[in-house]
């Protein structure tokens, strides 16, 4: 992660302001996941410096560069099965006509899929390995201390750029993951003014309680992490949220589904 260009914050200003560190998808679907970092983290911070304009998908081409290690992408495994289980109740079938598996080698982030991914912050929060943020990007004075980089990004163009797309594709619905980001959330998505209450996920003998905001015709719906012992880690809980998230949906909400393929 040794940088040979120095950046200045203006310059990554400009290139946060766009759809780089989002795992992407399909922006015009109804369904958006925002995370506060992204994983796994497939850019690359190298002169010159270009703003991605259209959020990447996961198309074929995606798919057969990355495949040996998707098997390891266990948060986007675990939306995958979110998304199974609001499918299948939006349609009212079972889960086995589209298990998460399926929907997460087939559809997940497609390019006319069923959701988008985004990230509140371009830069993952864990590099490759153990390796401190402060030698990752040493060198770079508009990015560490991280502090400084993270209020360039709220401060800066990257929180506007997430208002603006939002306010542009009109989502839904925006299921916000980690509810200790919660006032990142709120900036972001300028939701100082929304109509707030809380909702009890308990399928069972666990209990969650998630935020749920409204605003100009999106619902926000701030969850725990999908990691950690307090997180959305259980399948039960998983699928509870894919029942309680399709809540919001209907059948065109979905991509038809095509047949298993072998690759």
């Amino acid at each position: 992660m040794e940088q040979k260009t120095v950046f200045s914050r203006e310059q990554l200003d400009a290139y946060f302001a766009s759809y780089v560190g989002m795992e992407g998808g399909n922006p015009a679907a109804a369904v958006w996941f925002c995370d506060s970092t992204p994983h796994p983290w497939v850019e690359s911070l190298v002169a010159p410096l270009v703003p991605r304009e259209h959020p990447v998908s996961w198309d074929d081409a995606y798919r057969g560069k990355h495949r040996q290690s998707m098997e390891r992408w266990q948060s986007h495994q675990k939306i995958a099965r979110i998304m199974a289980a609001a499918r299948a109740r939006t349609f009212g079938s079972s889960l086995s006509e589209c298990d998460w598996k399926h929907y997460f080698d087939h559809y997940l982030y497609a390019p006319r899929g069923a959701e988008f991914k985004l990230s509140l912050f371009p830069l993952p929060a864990h590099l490759i390995g153990q390796t401190p943020w402060s030698k990752a990007f040493r060198g770079q004075p508009a990015l560490v201390p991280k502090q400084r980089y993270l209020d360039l990004c709220r401060g800066g163009r990257r929180f506007a750029f997430i208002d603006d797309i939002r306010r542009r594709w009109r989502p839904k619905v925006v299921v916000c993951l980690g509810e200790r980001h919660l006032d990142d959330f709120v900036h972001a998505f300028s939701l100082d003014d929304a109509h707030t209450s809380d909702y009890i996920l308990q399928p069972a003998d666990l209990a969650k309680t998630l935020r749920v905001l409204r605003r100009d015709g999106t619902t926000w719906i701030v969850c725990p992490a999908l990691a950690g012992a307090s997180g959305l880690t259980s399948d039960v809980l998983l699928e509870a949220m894919g029942r309680y998230l399709a809540g919001w949906l209907a059948p065109a909400d979905f991509p038809a589904l095509r047949a298993v393929q072998t690759v």
